[in-house]
């Protein structure tokens, strides 16, 4: 009887390993986690590999996403099929999750314990507006939630690994590996700072600017103004106007150029597909870089673990690299790839950035 019991009690450790992760092949050396792994975000891997921007030849990436989120993932593994240049596969996680349970104990714990401690580090994407009820206030009519459960799994996750505010009991996953690096882009960055009990601006245009985007165009300056207000509007529905927007930022104290090595008075041009953005601070996190009216974070970093960052702005897109196509970004302008659209001090900031994260994990 006593036997069975300890087959019992070991028998979900062993089952979990086994639906998990796949035995880390001898000709790789660490893991890293890639949240929503879609297949534009897929690509962006493989860009950046086959640019030399980061060194994946001994890396497993394994691609973690939630059976209930909304994207279609078997399009994802279909691209994997087609790319040998990136050893990666995908885990589907299906355990319950509530927002009730997020930022403690729960159902997908000991999923994310066994993907932690055989990792080196978890990288976050971009995406759609987070449901504000997970960080306590009222939904804005101007905020659009499409893909809950997506929030509700990459907000739990980072509260594992960092910990938060809303729970200080808890010991933040990272305390057993302080170095593990956690890096988050736009929608990324906004999850790290709300899993660890910090807030939103959920409309930019209406709430700092006092402008709306359908109409607030023409008051706004180009440095104020952080999507392409011409894609919200009706009007321009036919047109295929880019999402995007170019505005600068200012750097705030050493982080950036500790990273990349640019000059702390360095105010590069940066791509910008976003009407929210930090309100309060995350436990943890201080600032490392806003938009140059100050008025927007447009960069932050964790004071206590010092690989772990977030950034508001795209640095990742795969056309600043490998130009394949234009965009165009007013009704009557012109259309330019993305790399004419910067100088190529801004487009240096980019790799040099990339190649500072690189550095880094080669490290771990």
């Amino acid at each position: 009887m006593k036997i069975k019991l300890l087959l019992l009690l070991l028998l979900p450790i062993s089952f979990l390993q086994a639906q998990l992760l796949k035995p880390l092949p001898n000709n790789l050396d660490k893991r890293i986690l890639i949240a929503h792994p879609t297949v534009t975000n897929i690509h962006i891997l493989s860009t950046l590999s086959t640019k030399g921007l980061i060194n994946l030849n001994k890396v497993q990436l394994i691609g973690i996403y939630h059976s209930n989120e909304n994207y279609e993932y078997r399009n994802s593994q279909a691209v994997l099929d087609t790319i040998s240049t990136l050893n990666m596969y995908l885990v589907e996680l299906k355990d319950s999750i509530s927002t009730d349970k997020l930022y403690q104990r729960n159902d997908m714990s000991d999923d994310f314990i066994e993907l932690f401690k055989n990792s080196s580090a978890a990288f976050f994407f971009g995406g759609p507006d987070i449901p504000p009820a997970i960080y306590g206030e009222e939904l804005n009519p101007l905020t659009k939630v499409c893909d809950p459960y997506r929030h509700y799994f990459e907000a739990s996750f980072i509260f594992h690994l960092l910990g938060g505010s809303q729970n200080k009991n808890y010991s933040a996953l990272l305390n057993q590996k302080p170095n593990y690096l956690v890096h988050g882009i736009c929608l990324g960055m906004q999850t790290m700072n709300i899993a660890t009990g910090g807030s939103l601006i959920q409309d930019i245009p209406s709430e700092i600017y006092h402008r709306t985007e359908s109409n607030g165009l023409s008051k706004l300056g180009e440095n104020e103004i952080h999507r392409n207000y011409y894609k919200q509007m009706s009007k321009y529905d036919s047109l295929e106007l880019t999402g995007f927007h170019f505005h600068k930022i200012d750097f705030e104290g050493s982080f950036f150029p500790k990273l990349t090595g640019v000059s702390k008075k360095a105010s590069p041009t940066v791509n910008s597909y976003h009407h929210q953005a930090i309100d309060n601070l995350g436990m943890g996190f201080k600032v490392s870089a806003k938009s140059i009216d100050g008025k927007i974070i447009e960069a932050i970093y964790h004071k206590k673990f010092s690989n772990v960052f977030g950034i508001q702005f795209h640095p990742e897109r795969s056309d600043f690299f490998m130009p394949t196509c234009k965009v165009q970004f007013k009704p009557n302008g012109e259309k330019k790839t993305l790399q004419e659209w910067i100088d190529i001090e801004s487009l240096n900031f980019y790799k040099a950035y990339w190649m500072g994260i690189n550095e880094r994990l080669q490290n771990l």
